[in-house]
């Protein structure tokens, strides 16, 4: 089996968005043509962050829809986490082994047991993960960071702001210097996650500020593909 569905998650989300209508296709002026009229990337142009945010916030229910895909697509590679884990090495043994394919492996298989309601062992797998993602992956490495932000989403999703934040904060530092088009879809939808968590929280600086960022990747996402 290749056990690339360590990265399935991320992969959902960036299925979600193109089944959806994606901020891409509100990144246009508030007078724009009719929906049925092709929009034109090359006019495609940043508004102001009060009309980002506005934008950002209409596509909350999308972004709430992700939970049942993520859950959907872990449960279709990874129908019961405790079982896959059983047939991998011993993740002690993985570590001290440095074995970055089996380590991969259980990055996202600590997302799995996230999704499929035992976060408690997705936590025990993800503490380790994370402790030795540098030293065997490298410091350049972006899968910390994809793992990361897909468990700052479950958080999200449960609707406990301060770990998603916490979590989703330290998963954009790791993508954002290594943005391309393998991870842009990741890296817009924890820009939209932080800035509908900043706004329920009040916070207007930072909603508005995550807002425009989201806005303005998925902007480059239409115009040219992120490479």
């Amino acid at each position: 089996m290749n056990l690339r569905y360590v990265i399935a998650l991320s992969l959902s989300i960036a299925l979600a968005f193109s089944l959806f209508p994606s901020l891409s296709a509100f990144a246009q002026s508030t007078t724009a043509a009719p929906a049925a009229a092709a929009i034109d990337p090359a006019k495609l142009t940043l508004p102001d962050p009060a009309e980002c945010l506005r934008r950002v916030r209409a596509f909350e229910p999308t972004l709430l829809n992700l939970k049942d895909t993520c859950k959907g697509t872990i449960n279709a590679i990874i129908p019961d986490a405790a079982a896959y884990e059983k047939t991998l090495p011993p993740i002690d043994k993985v570590i001290a082994e440095k074995d970055a394919k089996n380590f991969r492996n259980y990055g996202g298989l600590s997302e799995a047991f996230y999704y499929n309601d035992n976060a408690d062992r997705g936590k025990e797998l993800f503490s380790k993960f994370e402790a030795n993602a540098e030293s065997i992956l490298g410091a350049e490495d972006t899968f910390l960071g994809l793992v990361k932000g897909d468990i700052g989403l479950y958080y999200y999703f449960q609707n406990d702001f301060a770990n998603a934040e916490t979590y989703i904060l330290d998963a954009v530092s790791k993508l954002e210097p290594h943005l391309n088009a393998a991870n842009s879809n990741n890296v817009l939808s924890s820009y939209m996650a932080l800035c509908l968590i900043y706004d329920k929280a009040g916070k207007q600086d930072k909603a508005l500020a995550y807002a425009t960022k989201a806005v303005d990747l998925s902007i480059r996402q239409r115009q040219a593909p992120v490479k």
